[in-house]
């Protein structure tokens, strides 16, 4: 007998519902087993009754993203996922995390418009009345490939930034002061947010990035206003005490405002990178090595699942956070279920990091665009990254061998002007889903098929999908 949802629903949202099986099939007609599109764990879908009941019926009419058909009423539900999105970014990082009570925060934005241009699609951007606010942009370094497709974001007059972090290093024309000065073999310097134009030194794409939350910081109570006039955000749009924030992060806050461990839907931890008492951080032999060394690390805990997000760190690095942590007792804290690779899935890692952190799926986030510059994901990394997981069948997901691309059509080249060569186009972005319910946990990516004509819609995908396995709970005894 099914169990019935007793769900209070705020009337605005009494319809939606969501998959809840790790692959649900959205079937053609109300019997039969023609399927027309299946959704990974989390999607959203309308259905077309009003009711609040989803047993009332063996299979439901519902609307979702790219059509309508029917689905079995055991395999939906009215609670929300924490959803993730590793976002096809070609060489860079990007990460979209939409909380279960449906707020966003976003890690880096990559080096173009590829993140800006997957908002734009998946929340409509461009249709009129549509916004959407993130609680946090973390810039988890200052390189370009992380944050240079931030400026537009901040920019955007559609999209509310409350809170911005950084791990206050900001790169410099002087070399003496770039990314900071050095204090023996520390760095010092830190910044919360410089002001412009005070600080000449600042290098020009440093410039753009702070004129940019200067932006986002004059623009907010402009867009709030306007999202107010929308019906759907009125009860959401609290902003934190002290207005507009833009801070620089380190272990020391412990938690990723508003997610701390008072956060009943997900908490954001803190690992890395670690002032000390004299405010510096750790230098190393170069001055990229500093700026990746000293990314913002965050661990996601959700129910029983977690997710460590690392930026660009290195070997020395790892090194170092093994030393202090293994000092203050709490090397437990990086163990995790899911790795976002650091660094593009550079050769220069720590295999102690990952004995220590033993995820049981990996993630890599690359892509060279012109003759493999970088080289990324290394042979090496892609051998050892799950080899310390204590699964049976671990897994790897990779943007860049996610991604597909198409050659165009002697017509479509020549509207390019193109007399030589063949030009390609992507057909399927390389976006990894992650998914958690608390216990659940699955990793995803599309393939084959024709793509559909919206490039979020559920129609033609198939699914290359990993789940996290369910750990049996001990009888109570009751």
């Amino acid at each position: 007998m099914k169990k019935k949802q007793n769900i209070i629903l705020d009337p605005k949202f009494r319809n939606y519902a969501y998959a809840a099986a790790p692959l649900v099939n959205i079937y053609e007609q109300p019997t039969g087993k023609k399927t027309i599109a299946k959704m990974l764990m989390g999607e959203w879908m309308k259905v077309a009754s009003s009711t609040e009941d989803l047993t009332s019926e063996e299979r439901l009419k519902v609307f979702f993203r790219g059509g309508e058909g029917f689905v079995d009423s055991e395999n939906l539900t009215r609670e929300r996922c924490l959803e993730v999105y590793f976002l096809d970014v070609d060489q860079g990082d990007s990460i979209l995390i939409q909380t279960p009570d449906d707020r966003r925060v976003l890690i880096d934005g990559g080096q173009d418009d590829s993140a800006l241009s997957f908002l734009r699609n998946k929340y409509r951007l461009d249709k009129p009345g549509k916004f959407i606010d993130f609680e946090a942009i973390v810039a988890t370094h200052s390189d370009l490939d992380h944050t240079g497709g931030l400026i537009k974001i901040l920019r955007h007059p559609r999209i509310a930034v409350k809170r911005v972090y950084h791990n206050g290093l900001f790169r410099r024309t002087l070399k003496t002061s770039d990314p900071g000065p050095s204090i023996g073999n520390r760095l010092g310097g830190l910044e919360d947010c410089p002001e412009l134009p005070g600080d000449p030194e600042l290098s020009h794409f440093m410039k753009k990035f702070i004129d940019a939350v200067q932006q986002a910081k004059k623009r907010l109570p402009h867009i709030i206003k306007q999202m107010e006039a929308e019906g759907r955000w009125h009860d959401r749009l609290d902003l934190p005490p002290e207005g507009f924030i833009c801070k620089r992060l380190e272990a020391a806050d412990e938690f990723l405002p508003p997610y701390g461990k008072d956060n009943k839907y997900l908490q954001i931890k803190v690992l890395w990178p670690c002032a000390d008492e004299a405010n510096t951080l750790p230098r190393y032999s170069t001055k990229s090595e500093t700026v990746n060394g000293n990314s913002i690390v965050l661990k996601l805990i959700h129910g029983e699942n977690t997710v460590l997000l690392t930026g660009d760190l290195n070997e020395k690095s790892m090194d170092d956070i093994l030393h202090h942590y293994s000092q203050n007792g709490k090397l437990d804290e990086w163990e995790t279920n899911i790795y976002k690779a650091a660094h593009h899935g550079s050769q220069h890692f720590s295999v102690p990091f990952l004995k220590l952190i033993s995820p049981d799926a990996a993630v890599i986030s690359s892509g060279d665009n012109r003759y493999d510059k970088h080289g990324h994901p290394s042979a090496v990394l892609l051998g050892t990254i799950t080899r310390f997981s204590k699964l049976e069948k671990p897994a790897i997901f990779s943007t860049e061998l996610a991604a597909c691309f198409r050659k165009l059509s002697p017509s479509q080249q020549a509207e390019f002007n193109s007399g030589h060569g063949h030009l390609y186009e992507r057909a399927i972005q390389g976006i990894i889903h992650l998914r958690s319910d608390g216990r659940q946990m699955h990793l995803g990516r599309v393939f084959g098929r024709r793509p559909p004509k919206d490039p979020h819609a559920q129609t033609m995908w198939k699914w290359d999908v990993w789940s996290k396995p369910l750990r049996h709970k001990k009888a109570t005894g009751d």
